[in-house]
C-alpha cells in the first residue's frame, strides 16, 4: 500500500483540548493542522486575561474555535470536538491532543502506517498512540504482544496524540466525560481492550509534551538516590488526587473482571508514585485528605467535577 497516495484519499481531523492556554497553543495548533484536514480547538471556559486574544487568533488563522458553556473537564472538551468534526468532516481518523502536545512531523503518516500495516494483518486496532513523549517512550505491554508485525501493545498510553478510527467511537462511544479529568485515558484504553480492540504504539509518533511539576525526593534535607539516580516524583495538587483517587478505584470496580492482569500492574505502578506523593511531598497531609474523599465518593458512585466545598476544603488546609 502506497502510504502518501492512501493518505491523500483520507479525511483525517485533529480536536484540542485547551484551558487557560499560553502562545505555545498557537505553534502547536499550526504544527497539528499542517498534517489534518480540519482542526477544532475546544475552549474550557478558560477564565485567564490573556486566552480571548489567543482563541481570537487562532480564529483568524482559520482553524475553528468552540467554547463550553461553563467548565466541563477534558474528556466532556474532547467529545464536543469530536462531535463537531463528526457533523462538518465526517473524518474516518480523529486526533485528540492537550493544549501542550506538539506532534513530530509526519505523525499523522506514521500512526496512518502503523495501523494500515496491523488491520492488513486482520487486527482489530482501537486506536494507536504516541510512542513517546519529550523522549520518554511509552511502556508496551508484556513482551509477546503486539499484532505480530512489529507495533508492540501499549501499557497505558496518555490520551494526547491519541489516533482514533471514527469507527472505534461509533462501537464504544466517547471518552468518559463523568470522570472530568484524569484517568480519561485510562478508561477509553480498557473499554477498547474490553471489546476486543488493539492499543498499539505507533511507530515514529512522538510527541513534545510539558510535563507536570516534578519534585526531588528528600529526607532530612539530603536527595534520596535509587540505584544510583536521584530519587523524585510528579506532584499532584490535592483536587488532582481527589480525581486521580476516585476516577482510579471507578476503573478498578469498572473493569477487575475483564481485564485483571492490566489493572493489577497498573494499581502496582500507581501505587509506587503515590507512596512517594505521600511521602515527601510538603503538603501530603492535604493529599492524603484529598484522597481518602476521592475513595468514599468513587464508593459512593458520585463523579463529575469536584464540588466547590470540597475544593474551598482542599485549599484551607
Amino acid at each position: 500500500m502506497n502510504s502518501v497516495t492512501d493518505r491523500r484519499q483520507r479525511r483525517i481531523a485533529a480536536v484540542i483540548a485547551a484551558f487557560n492556554p499560553d502562545d505555545d497553543l498557537l505553534a502547536h495548533a499550526a504544527a497539528i493542522r499542517a498534517q489534518v484536514d480540519e482542526l477544532v480547538v475546544v475552549d474550557d471556559c478558560s477564565t485567564a486575561p490573556d486566552a480571548a486574544g489567543i482563541f481570537s487568533r487562532l480564529t483568524q488563522d482559520g482553524i475553528t474555535v468552540l467554547a463550553m458553556p461553563r467548565n466541563s473537564g477534558i474528556a466532556a472538551t474532547l467529545n464536543r470536538g469530536v462531535e463537531e468534526v463528526e457533523a462538518t468532516t465526517r473524518p474516518e481518523f480523529i486526533l485528540t491532543f492537550d493544549q501542550d502536545s506538539l506532534p513530530v512531523a509526519g505523525y499523522v503518516d506514521n500512526a496512518l502506517a502503523t495501523y494500515d500495516r496491523a488491520t492488513a494483518a486482520g487486527h482489530r486496532v482501537g486506536f494507536v498512540s504516541a510512542e513517546s513523549f519529550s523522549g520518554h517512550r511509552v511502556p508496551a505491554m508484556s513482551i509477546g504482544t503486539g499484532t505480530g508485525t512489529g507495533q508492540p501493545e501499549a501499557f497505558d498510553p496518555m490520551q494526547s496524540g491519541f489516533f482514533v478510527p471514527a469507527t472505534t467511537f461509533a462501537a464504544i462511544g466517547r471518552f468518559e466525560a463523568g470522570f472530568f479529568i484524569d484517568c480519561v485515558d485510562s478508561e477509553f484504553t480498557a473499554r477498547a481492550r474490553a471489546a476486543g480492540y488493539s492499543v498499539l504504539i505507533g511507530a515514529g509518533c512522538a510527541v513534545e509534551h510539558r510535563l507536570g511539576a516534578r519534585l526531588p525526593a528528600r529526607l532530612f534535607g539530603r536527595q534520596l538516590r535509587f540505584k544510583g539516580n536521584e530519587l523524585s516524583f510528579n506532584y499532584y495538587a490535592p483536587f488532582r488526587m481527589y480525581y486521580i483517587v476516585r476516577n482510579g478505584t471507578v476503573l478498578i470496580r469498572r473493569y477487575w473482571r475483564r481485564n485483571p492482569a492490566w489493572l493489577l500492574r497498573r494499581s502496582v505502578e500507581e501505587s509506587k508514585a503515590q507512596i512517594l506523593r505521600f511521602t515527601f511531598s510538603p503538603d501530603r497531609s492535604s493529599l492524603v485528605a484529598a484522597a481518602w474523599q476521592g475513595l468514599l465518593d468513587a464508593v459512593r458512585g458520585r463523579d463529575g467535577q469536584i464540588s466547590n466545598d470540597l475544593l474551598n476544603r482542599f485549599r484551607a488546609r
